[in-house]
Order: structure tokens, then sequence, then C-alpha cells
């Protein structure tokens, strides 16, 4: 919605000179840190109030003339937009390439090369070792989970074929692949799957880099048995009804090893890990190489194409694109290794296949709620208001991301609240009008704090957001002091409540409403509880729905419980999201089946090399 023009419109040109000028600046700088120097993409149209599609758009251009955004004085040079493969979506944004299926026949006119060896380049490490709970992560492949899903976080067979819940709610009955055996040659059977829920349990809080560990409560409950029935089934009791269970325990959490995998202390054996996955590891140095090899006890139809893979790690963002274009690696994948910024310049290049994909992961605006002023319901609804997030994806990320539409993440497609009542909007006139009201007219200091560009899902220009922001907020009233730290001292500021905002980003290994609702809005969640990350949101109502929804096994009354979370949070703005990310992925034009799963994973059970 298009805002009328705001009290502070006599300054406007003023404010956008200097904007032009540090915008450039920044534009500059950024430029001069990546190799060669693209420009600026054309957004393609969007409606700001059609559905988005599963994957990242797009954003539309700010109208000219539209004096209240200072994202329209930062608009960069124009130049070609970002490679999407695949159909439109809706209103014309771009879809993600479809993923592609295992075993699926190649096109007719693809000869395959003699050799079918990769070696791709990673921005973070995905082996941990025997002393972490999971060990390796979802993108090796080496293991696989009892339950999957899709690219809209619905759930799907894995090695379970189907689950049944029974009609008072209490007890879960899981049937089990009886088609599946371990690297080692062992077969999988339920005396693998209790085992391995058990161990979850007893490693419930142990520190991790892969989703900072598993807590057993909040993923599996309080179960009072998880038994084997027969060799291929298996149940878990509860005292109340757990009617999400499938949900919470998808992907990371219900990974399967080989039940002789660890010793008697829960570490994994110093021998490498024993899965089910269509890789099996051979060699690994952390923040250098993984070694990956096909599994050839892998006897199901969907066998992977590629026998090697090898994964360079690069901490840089330079050196994993020069190391692309030197021949070194034959593709980037995974979280945060393609820079918006890169992807526009690879994207000209013929060589090149580039490709954005849907992912579970977001940035947002946190607030801190436990102090002034941000303890004030209207600057945080001022703030969340005033941000143009198709302007800000456009400008900042290149077009690359979903600008951000609410509480839950868009390709949540289930569970995603669509009333607009439960969205973000723009309207700079509203932002200003609750600001004079929250602050009485005056000014009020505050402290924005983020981290430097980072690995993984922290891979985006934080500085220049916050700068972005400064700018934007200053007709609020709210004259924003920039605070960049390394991530344990971001942290550390965090915890002590020396902020007034944060910018910072989650990654959901799930599609469980509670697990994500709970985690955003709940006054004891980590992200608001004073002391802890102080966010300061706290609403007794949402916290009762929260208890309500977890039992609730009508399905229409669960969901009406999580979009009234969803609206609630929204309107009391508990945080503010700026963008639903994408994984950018570039390879060589002889890489072939290559996609990147939501959960974080490329597909590489999907990709081969031709000649």
């Amino acid at each position: 919605m298009r805002s009328s023009v705001p009290s502070w419109q006599p300054s406007r040109r003023r404010m956008q000179a200097s904007w032009r000028l540090l915008s450039a600046l920044f534009a500059l700088l950024l430029v001069a840190g990546c190799a060669g120097q693209p420009a600026a993409p054309k957004p393609a149209a969007q409606s700001s109030e059609s559905k988005p599609a599963a994957g990242a758009a797009t954003a539309a251009p700010a109208k000219p003339g539209e004096a209240a955004k200072p994202a329209e004085a930062a608009k960069p040079a124009e130049a070609t937009k970002p490679a999407a493969a695949g159909k439109p979506g809706a209103a014309g944004m771009p879809a993600p390439p479809a993923t592609p299926v295992p075993g699926q026949a190649r096109p007719a006119n693809e000869q395959l090369a003699d050799k079918q060896e990769i070696t791709v380049g990673v921005s973070r490490n995905l082996v941990n070792g025997e002393h972490d709970w999971l060990n390796v992560h979802a993108s090796l492949q080496i293991w696989e989970p009892l339950i999957r899903y899709d690219e809209e976080l619905k759930v799907q067979p894995g090695l379970a074929e189907k689950w049944t819940l029974s009609p008072d709610g209490l007890t879960w009955t899981f049937n089990l692949r009886k088609d599946v055996k371990f690297s080692d040659g062992s077969q999988f059977t339920a005396d693998d799957a209790v085992a391995v829920i058990n161990r979850y349990k007893g490693v419930s809080g142990w520190p991790s880099g892969f989703l900072g560990g598993i807590d057993f409560k909040e993923i599996y409950g309080e179960p009072t048995a998880i038994e084997k029935i027969d060799d291929y089934t298996f149940k878990i009791v509860y005292p109340s009804p757990r009617p999400l269970l499938p949900y919470s325990m998808s992907n990371h959490y219900s990974a399967m090893y080989s039940r002789n995998s660890w010793l008697d202390n829960l570490d994994f054996k110093p021998n490498l890990p024993i899965g089910s996955g269509r890789f099996k590891l051979v060699d690994w140095k952390r923040d250098q190489y993984i070694i990956l090899e096909r599994n050839e006890g892998y006897t199901r139809p969907d066998k992977a194409t590629l026998t090697k893979i090898t994964l360079k790690y690069y901490s840089n963002a330079n050196a994993r694109l020069a190391a692309l274009k030197s021949g070194e690696i034959d593709a980037l994948v995974e979280l945060g290794s393609v820079l918006p910024v890169q992807a526009r310049e690879l994207s000209a290049d013929s060589n090149y296949t580039v490709a954005q994909h849907a992912s579970s992961c977001t940035t947002y605006l946190g607030y801190n709620g436990t102090k002034a002023p941000f303890n004030n319901v209207k600057l945080r609804q001022a703030v969340d208001s005033a941000i143009d997030r198709a302007a800000f994806v456009r400008d900042l990320n290149y077009g690359y991301t979903l600008p951000g539409k609410g509480v839950m993440i868009q390709p949540n497609t289930t569970w995603f609240n669509p009333d607009p009542s439960a969205h973000t909007k723009f309207d700079m006139a509203q932002a200003t009008a609750l600001a004079k009201e929250a602050l009485n007219g005056g000014r009020a200091k505050v402290v924005l704090a983020f981290t430097p560009p980072t690995e993984g899902i922290g891979n985006w220009p934080y500085p220049q957001m916050g700068a972005y922001f400064q700018q934007l907020f200053r007709p609020l009233g709210l004259d924003v002091e920039l605070k960049q730290q390394e991530t344990a001292a971001l942290n550390e500021t965090r915890k002590n409540g020396e902020f007034d905002l944060v910018i910072a980003n989650n990654c959901w290994a799930s599609g469980d409403p509670n697990y994500i609702l709970r985690r955003l809005t709940h006054s004891k969640s980590a992200l608001q509880a004073p002391g802890v990350q102080n966010g300061g949101y706290s609403n007794p109502e949402v916290d009762k729905m929260l208890d309500q929804a977890m039992v609730e096994i009508d399905p229409a009354k669960q969901k009406e419980l999580y979009f009234k979370i969803q609206q609630i949070g929204q309107q009391e703005v508990a945080l503010s999201t700026l963008y639903d990310q994408v994984t950018i992925t570039a390879a060589k034009a002889n890489i072939k089946g290559l996609s990147q799963r939501i959960a974080y994973a490329p597909t590489f059970d999907t990709m081969y090399v031709v000649k």
C-alpha cells in the first residue's frame, strides 16, 4: 500500500542525496570485495498481495516519486536480473528449478562422462566428528531419516513407510521399510530405530554446530515408552497427545544410524559413521575437505550416478569464486556458498548454470523488548511498518531472497497463514505517526547489533543492512548506532541486553508449527526470555495457545490456533522478518541434475557429469 507523504518531506532531497552517496560507497566496497564488477539486476514485477512461490523471488521496484522510501534513493544501477530456471511463479516471480527425482531418465541427447567424479566448494564444515550428536550433516547423504519432508516442509515417507496415531492420540506406530541395508551390509530394523531415538534422549543438550544440537523434550516430548513391536515396527507412547510428532522428528531429528555406531558414552565410534544413504564418508579433515564415495551396498532402484564427491571448504567468498573460475572445483553448493553479487556476475556467463532454491532459513530484525524504547509495542510497529521489504531485497540482496511476509516462513505452505492481517505491511505514514506517539515527539538513541558476513546462513551483507536501517529509521526519531561484532561477542551482547535492535537468522529443521512459533513467540523461548536473548516479547494468550495446540488432535482446530498465533505475533511485532532466504548454486555447464533441497542438502543423488 502506498503511503501518504510524511511530515519530513521538506528534507527529502537532502536525505536522498546523502543516502545516494552512502549507498554508492557501500556498493563500491562490496563490489571491490568480490571478483569482477557486475551490475545490479532489473527486478521482475510482483504484486504485494499475491501468494509467494515456494522459492525466492525478484521483488518489484519502488514506484518513481514515492517520497517516503529511503530505499528509493538506494536503488543500484540497472543490469540483468538474477537467473532462475523453471516456470514463472505467482505474479511473475521466477520459480526455482524443480528438484530432480533420483533415478529419473536423463535427456536422450546427453552422454555421460566416463568418470563420474566431482569436486565442489562449500562455505561451512559438514562433518563434526564422533563427539557430535549427529556427526555428519544431511547434505552428505550418509544417513537417511525415518521421516523426510518435501520442498513445502510437508512430511513424506523416509525409512518409515507409514505412521499411524491411535484414536486417543497417545501412541504413534511406525512401519519401516524392509529393503534397507547400512553401508556395512547389516540390515536396518526396528532395533536400530529404537536405539537411535534412545541415544538422542541421552545426547540431548550436547552443543553442536548442527541445529545447535537436539533438545529431546522439544522434539520428542516425554514419551513413556519407545518399544519394538516386531523387526519392522515400533511405537512411541505418550501420557498426553503428541499429534504433530511426525513433523517435529522429521529429517535431522530422525536421522538413522546402525545401532553399532556408538560407544557406551554415546560418542560415535572413531571409525567413520555407518548410515544407509547413497554415499559413505571415506575421509575428512576439518576446515579442509570431505571425501565421499558412492555406497555400493545401496540396493534400492534410485542409486546415485556420481561415484566420488570431494567437498572443499573455503571460508572466504572470493576464494570460492576464484576456485570455480579456475577449474579447481566444478560447482558451489550448500548454504552461503554463492553470494548474491557473485550470482549476478556468474549468471551472465554461459559457462555456468546459476539457480536459486527455496530455503527454510530466514533473516529477521529482532528487538530488545526488556527495556525502553522497544518495550513499547507502538515503536516496534513503527519500525516494522517502515521497512519496504521488496525494496530491501532488491537493493541489498540483488533480488535474491523472498521479502518477508510474516512470522512463519512462506515455503511452509501447510502452516503459513495466508490472511493479510497476519502479514507485514509497508506504510511509512503510519510508521511516522506511531513513532511520534511512542517517543512523545522526541528522539531516542538505539544500538543495532549484527555480525560481519559469515559462513552458511550468515553470509549476507549485514554492514550494508545496518547502514540502510540507520538512514531509514532517522525520520522515525531513532538515532541508530551500528555495532558490528563477531558471533561469540554478539551472543554475549544479546545475553547481557546491551543492544536495542539486532539482525539475525533462523533456520528451521522441520515444518512443525509449534517448534517454529514456540521458538519465536513464547515468553520463555531463548529468543524472547530476559537474560537469554532478551527479545522480551510476552503474551500469556500466545503462550496458552501454543500449549493448547501442542495436544490438539483436531486438524482444523490446530490450524486455527497456529494461524491466530501468527496473526498476534505479527500485529504485536514479536520480531520483524526481513526476508526468507534462498540457497544459490553455481556449476559448470557440464554438471547436470544439481538442485538444493529446502533442508539445505544439495542433490548429489541426482547429479551427473556429461561429456
